[in-house]
């Protein structure tokens, strides 16, 4: 997934995720850790990740076409968001916000935000997940 955007579109991913990371005034070594583990599993180095969190505001994301990859980048977030341990605001708000960009609606964002409240410091079992996205299919 990703292999076919180029690597700014992919910046562009790690962007967001570096201002949801900072959006609680800090950067925690876990966050900074799952930063570079996505940007890896992307196809993002380490020159390149360092280039992108010095200024984060020049990779707007575009929103792929493909719903799958919008979902993907979506994930992305909200296991940023709980990856510390604790979810804030400022981070909710950057979620809805990333997720309405991304084609998503409000309630559906609001009901996988409340899996990762619901299962904060534990493991998600995947069904949870999968369950929440299913009431909001077509």
């Amino acid at each position: 997934m990703f292999e076919e955007y180029d690597i700014e579109q992919r910046k562009s991913i790690i962007a967001l995720l570096f201002k949801l990371a900072k959006s609680d005034d800090s950067v925690s070594n876990i966050e900074k850790l799952y930063l570079r583990d996505i940007a890896n599993s992307i196809g993002v180095d380490s020159f390149s990740i360092d280039e992108v969190l010095k200024n984060p505001e020049a990779y707007p994301l575009k929103s792929p076409l493909d719903e799958r990859e919008r979902m993907t980048i979506l994930y992305y977030l909200l296991f940023m968001m709980r990856v510390d341990g604790r979810i804030e605001k400022g981070e909710e708000k950057l979620i809805y916000e990333a997720s309405f960009r991304l084609g998503f609606n409000e309630k559906l964002t609001e009901d996988l935000i409340g899996v990762m409240k619901t299962y904060l410091n534990k493991e998600i079992p995947p069904e949870v997940m999968l369950t929440q996205i299913k009431k909001h299919l077509n």
